[in-house]
């Protein structure tokens, strides 16, 4: 494990988690940190800096969601291999999501060829990042306050097992406002991210030592497919369609549950149209079947009237709603919550699980706080704003750099922080998800591809690729966006 010694400056108006997460950015940029070094854990990090852990895990969550550094489980934080040999050093008092600001202005004279013979990678379309640049942290800071002053010592302990009260109070009350959900505080988990969420659920379905037997999205986020292994599940994978999952497979099925994100599908972004959402309860009633909704950012919906979960059309107890903090306010604090139907709650509390409660209760409380208080709706729609201009950059710029509808096909634009663009691979033979990922990089851009979801890899698009938009500045957007279009050019 290697030693970190950023200089912290407390007076500073740029916040601590900034500095730090710019100095482990610059320590691998010039490779004092290689590729395969393990960093300190939070833990250890913020002891040795004399600071609390929260910045540090704030720098490590940017770390990873842009990709410098990748989490093992139980192992801790390594540090990844970067496609460049260096990457440009931001000014010391610019913010983060203005550095490409900095990249422009120094290649203002660098021809098409020069740059592209000297990569670096910096605009990262990543999923998963957030502007973390909006953080209100004077009022969680206030709330957090609030936790801290003496009492009986209630939060100081291991707290209750489902989560605090306060807090799934006030997320009983927010769901139902935002999302339609109907459920009491009592029926609600909290959890420490959605994986949490999603094993509880898998574990109070599956009581048996019997293999799991689930239908899923046939394309899936990574995480969930290794909880499907975890829980040796036998998977069946339902094709994707225009307006969500081919539901008449499911009668071809024997499973216990089906997994589905109806709101905005991950990957491809569509959302579950209401003809098969009927169809879908009117299954899971008569089959006495479980449905896993995941709405992992179903708050982000930009056009149109905003769609209830499929929870909420729910009058039989079959749904199982998952939901999670990490989208609307940072990944960093891990809090994500799960809506049992009663079967799976009564489960749940006669301890047919392995469940242990890891979210800490000083934070569960302050984000109760903060929830009461109006400060967390406030942020929610000032976010939700803001990622829709974003949005709406992201899609002007791809309109003045390809011919949509006839060079590609955008895919999912209408809700979340991210979508897809799809190439027809018949046009020719070059498009291909790795040549668009390579030309990409040698202009400095990050894309991801989306194969890799698919449980049937001879199912899964090969012209096609993934840009997330949560973490980049307007100005990062349409920048990538022109680079994108001259390297791509010649594939079309």
């Amino acid at each position: 494990m290697i030693d970190l010694t950023p200089s912290i400056d407390e007076h500073s108006d740029e916040p601590i988690y900034v500095q730090l997460y710019r100095y482990i950015r610059m320590e691998m940029s010039e490779g004092r940190i290689t590729a395969g070094a393990k960093l300190p854990s939070v833990r250890q990090l913020a002891a040795r800096l004399g600071i609390s852990r929260t910045p540090v895990a704030l720098a490590y969550d940017q770390l990873q969601a842009e990709g410098y550094v990748r989490s093992v489980p139980r192992s801790g934080l390594y540090a990844e291999a970067l496609l460049s040999s260096g990457l440009d050093e931001p000014h010391k008092n610019q913010p983060i999501h203005n550095q490409v600001t900095n990249s422009r202005e120094k290649s203002e004279g660098e021809s098409k060829a020069e740059r592209l013979s000297n990569p670096r990678i910096d605009i990262d379309f990543g999923y998963g990042a957030v502007d973390w640049s909006r953080f209100p942290a004077a009022a969680w800071r206030k709330q957090l306050n609030k936790c801290l002053q003496p009492d009986d010592g209630r939060l100081f302990r291991y707290g209750e097992l489902a989560g605090e009260p306060e807090l799934r109070e006030q997320i009983a009350s927010y769901l139902h406002r935002t999302r339609g959900v109907r459920c009491q505080p009592d029926s609600i988990v909290i959890g420490a991210g959605t994986y949490q969420s999603l094993d509880l659920v898998l574990q109070l379905i599956g009581e048996n030592d019997e293999p799991l037997r689930i239908a899923s999205e046939e394309a899936v986020n990574e995480g969930v497919k290794r909880l499907y292994v975890r829980h040796h599940a036998d998977v069946t994978p339902l094709r994707l369609e225009s307006d969500g999952i081919r539901t008449e497979e499911l009668y071809d099925t024997s499973v216990q549950a089906v997994y589905v994100t109806p709101s905005h599908q991950f990957p491809v972004g569509m959302t579950l149209s209401a003809p098969k959402r009927i169809k879908l309860l009117q299954w899971a009633s008569s089959e006495g079947t479980y449905i896993i909704e995941n709405d992992y950012d179903g708050e982000f919906r930009y056009t149109g009237r905003p769609i209830p979960a499929l929870q909420a059309m729910d009058d039989n107890g079959r749904v199982a709603y998952i939901g999670t903090f990490s989208r609307a306010l940072t990944p960093s604090f891990r809090l994500s919550y799960a809506v049992l139907p009663p079967v799976l709650l009564e489960r749940f509390k006669l301890g047919r699980h392995s469940y242990d409660q890891l979210a800490s209760p000083l934070l569960q409380q302050a984000m109760g706080l903060f929830m009461e208080s109006g400060g967390f709706g406030s942020h929610m729609r000032a976010m939700r704003a803001l990622y829709q201009r974003k949005r709406d950059v992201l899609l002007q710029s791809l309109r003045e750099s390809f011919d949509i509808g006839r060079q590609v096909k955008l895919i999912g634009e209408n809700s979340g922080l991210h979508l897809l663009l799809s190439f027809d691979p018949g046009k020719d033979s070059k498009v291909s998800e790795e040549r668009l990922i390579e030309l990409a990089a040698q202009a400095g851009v990050r894309v991801y591809p989306v194969s890799k979801y698919w449980h049937r890899q001879e199912a899964a698009p090969r012209s096609t690729v993934m840009l997330g938009f949560g973490g980049l500045s307007e100005q990062e957007i349409a920048v990538g966006i022109k680079r994108l279009g001259e390297v791509w050019i010649n594939l079309l």
